[in-house]
């Protein structure tokens, strides 16, 4: 594969802001939308699905999704094409990931069949049609992440890619956490997802600029053929969990993201239920944490430099581990002298630096792991590293999201939402400390 130009970089990165933007929807939003909060039922929202069938089916399509991570990228490590490895998935899951994306606003079963506490058939409905949406973003979003490694030559350089596409992605992120909500409030959700659909359409810009040489057996010299030669899936996802740097990455961040997910979920459910703020406050109160985004990412750049990215990434697991124990105090019930809406605003601006290097750190540690490895052997698996990732991380989201509907079947659960995904990050804050990657830049005489 062709490294690609500094001037292409964004063009690649934007690729990840549509389908994540989609993705991420999906997870914020579909439990908000099939079971309402409280607010919303008392104006006369519905409950479509009852809350264990949310739960199990939720976990089970997740679950799913995360084992067939390995062999789309076993697939994507060892595909013979005259179009390489990467693009000619990429390609094939654009259409199926867009239409499944749309179908899951649209459960069968509505009106007066409903009961007091939702349907059973709903919650099929969401199994099937999340499993099928599941599938075909990884399809697409597998072979995409693996082509960092081969795409820029180092650490730094992927830092930057990946920086860039944090930066796209946060407009994906200010899109569901600020507009979405006002959206909803003014044209509800299906309008606003066939508004929202077109930004899939960015996933074109990668399939553009990735440049790949074909990968047919025939076509190759020996030596290619020796290095690339095929490796079962199972041998492959052996070698990764049994890389000692991959697995202290991936047990620190499981650990925080199963507390960023957390978050994430409940958000919604925290400003209209603890805070008594409107849908439209809760997105101007998320454009506090957003907007900052940008500029805070030349920080963790800088800092990156300087210090390391692991330095900058343990910085952020503090700074966010503290705004999400400080949560709580945004209540009102507490008649503080700041208002719930300004004390949101003050920690979510705080917590912004952290939000940018989360959504960064996932792109360029499994992508550095899985180039060292390849300097060293000679076997390009990124593929299967981003797989194992995304396995993992879909076995906790899916945790994370069925933890989240249980608390909030407690009274006061809605209070534990920050201090759980603080505790979390507190928790990834020690695990992280052995990775042996992530060092400072050393300057050059």
């Amino acid at each position: 594969m062709k490294q690609i130009k500094k001037w292409q970089e964004p063009i690649y990165a934007i690729g990840g802001f549509g389908p994540g933007f989609l993705y991420q929807l999906v997870i914020t939003y579909l439990l908000y939308y099939y079971r309402p909060a409280q607010s919303l039922l008392e104006t006369g929202a519905v409950i479509l699905v009852p809350a264990a069938g949310y739960a199990i089916g939720m976990f089970i399509a997740r679950a799913l999704d995360g084992l067939i991570d390995l062999p789309i990228a076993s697939w994507t490590d060892n595909m013979k094409s005259r179009w390489g490895r990467r693009r000619p998935l990429m390609a094939l899951g654009l259409i199926p990931t867009a239409i499944s994306f749309v179908l899951l606003w649209y459960p069968p079963i509505t009106g007066n069949s409903l009961g007091a506490n939702g349907h059973w058939g709903n919650t099929m409905y969401v199994v099937v049609m999340s499993s099928i949406f599941f599938f075909c973003y990884t399809l697409i979003t597998v072979p995409y992440l693996a082509s960092l490694s081969e795409i820029v030559k180092d650490e730094q350089s992927r830092v930057r890619v990946a920086s860039w596409q944090t930066f796209f992605n946060t407009a994906g992120y200010v899109l569901i956490y600020v507009l979405a909500p006002i959206l909803f409030d003014k044209f509800g959700f299906r309008a606003t997802t066939w508004m929202l659909l077109p930004s899939i359409l960015s996933f074109i810009g990668p399939i553009l600029v990735i440049k790949e040489g074909s990968t047919k057996t025939e076509d190759q010299s020996q030596e290619q053929q020796s290095l690339e030669a095929d490796m079962n899936i199972w041998e492959s996802v052996r070698m990764t969990l049994q890389n000692r740097t991959f697995r202290i990455y991936i047990a620190a961040l499981a650990t925080f993201f199963f507390g960023l997910q957390f978050f994430l979920g409940g958000i919604a459910f925290m400003a209209l239920d603890m805070m008594d703020l409107s849908q439209s406050q809760l997105g101007t109160m998320n454009a506090a944490a957003f907007a900052p985004v940008p500029i805070m990412l030349l920080l963790f750049n800088w800092l990156s430099k300087k210090k390391g990215v692991k330095w900058a990434f343990r910085l952020a697991l503090l700074i966010f581990a503290g705004v999400m124990l400080c949560f709580p105090l945004a209540s009102a019930q507490f008649n503080l002298p700041l208002s719930p809406y300004l004390i949101g605003i003050i920690l979510g601006g705080i917590g912004s630096f952290s939000i940018g290097v989360f959504f960064t750190i996932p792109y360029a540690f499994p992508s550095h792991i899985a180039a060292v490895e390849a300097q060293e052997t000679g076997k390009d698996r990124a593929g299967m590293y981003f797989a194992v990732q995304g396995l993992i991380n879909q076995f906790v989201g899916s945790l994370a999201g069925s933890i989240l509907v249980v608390v909030l079947s407690f009274q006061s659960g809605v209070m534990w939402i920050g201090p759980i995904a603080g505790l979390a990050c507190i928790a990834a804050f020690f695990l992280i400390k052995p990775y042996p990657l992530g060092q400072p830049i050393k300057a050059t005489s």
